[in-house]
């Protein structure tokens, strides 16, 4: 179980360390390297999913070992209680370390997130600035054909 937390928990280092290189990218404005990091990511929480799947078996298989079957559907900690030491401990410890760097994680990805929110929200004004500097009226003549103030501009191709 010890090992499994280990991996859990490296698997996370792994996202938190990645969600501080996304806020870098975001930082230097470099697309590809945002590309990258959203594959990476991709890729690890595969494994952290995968990870996830196996916990409850590997807690209920831990509760048998120790006869009691009435923990087979409870918590890491709850377990740990009813285990020898030096055992006890190092689940707890893991647990903790667990709790302590998806924190962290968790942390970076909502800082990812409000800077992306206000990135778009920043990119929105922008187009809506220009669009509305390129608006012209067009009036038809009386030969059908129209005339405007000036040429019309890209930003009515887009939106």
């Amino acid at each position: 179980m010890v090992r499994h937390l280990s991996d859990l928990h490296a698997a996370l280092t792994q996202l938190t360390d990645l969600a501080g290189e996304k806020l870098a990218a975001m930082r230097a404005a470099d697309a590809d390297a945002l590309t990258r990091c959203a594959a990476r990511e991709a890729e690890l929480l595969q494994a952290v999913l995968k990870a996830d799947e196996q916990r409850p078996a590997l807690l209920a298989r831990l509760a048998q070992s120790l006869r009691r079957p009435q923990l087979q559907a409870a918590k890491l900690t709850e377990i740990a209680d009813h285990l020898p030491e030096p055992a006890a401990s190092a689940l707890r410890a893991r647990g903790l370390a667990l709790r302590e760097i998806a924190g962290q994680l968790q942390r970076k990805n909502r800082l990812a997130a409000v800077v992306a929110h206000n990135l778009q929200g920043h990119l929105r004004g922008i187009f809506a600035e220009v669009a509305k500097a390129a608006q012209q009226s067009v009036v038809y003549g009386p030969a059908g054909r129209h005339y405007g103030t000036g040429p019309r501009c890209w930003v009515d191709a887009v939106g």
